[in-house]
């Protein structure tokens, strides 16, 4: 796994984390994490929602600006950002999948 990528399923993991709060609610992305959710949206086409496409068209402008975001989570949306971010984890982080198989076995 590349250091981008361990950085982006950090940033995964902290916004899954922050989804149990009660909604609606702001959840505010410095620079970096605003990034890191761009190459996640960016990776997850194959997902096939107008949501991701929003989201990554957002992204991108914060990207190129350098700058963060407040996203709006919502019962309405929590679980398509929850989705979008299990499965990059799922793709990329092959250490935590191999620990959790360990873990059932």
């Amino acid at each position: 796994m590349t250091e981008i990528q361990q950085t982006n399923i950090a940033a995964a993991n902290f916004i899954i984390g922050e989804l149990h709060k009660d909604k609606p609610f702001n959840l505010v992305l410095n620079a970096g994490q605003t990034g890191s959710l761009y190459i996640i949206a960016s990776d997850s086409h194959h997902l096939h929602s107008d949501f991701v496409r929003k989201l990554e068209a957002t992204l991108r402008q914060r990207v190129n600006n350098g700058t963060g975001i407040i996203l709006e989570v919502s019962d309405s949306n929590a679980d398509l950002y929850y989705h979008m971010l299990s499965s990059y984890i799922t793709e990329f982080d092959q250490y935590g999948v191999v620990k959790a198989l360990g873990e059932v076995s």
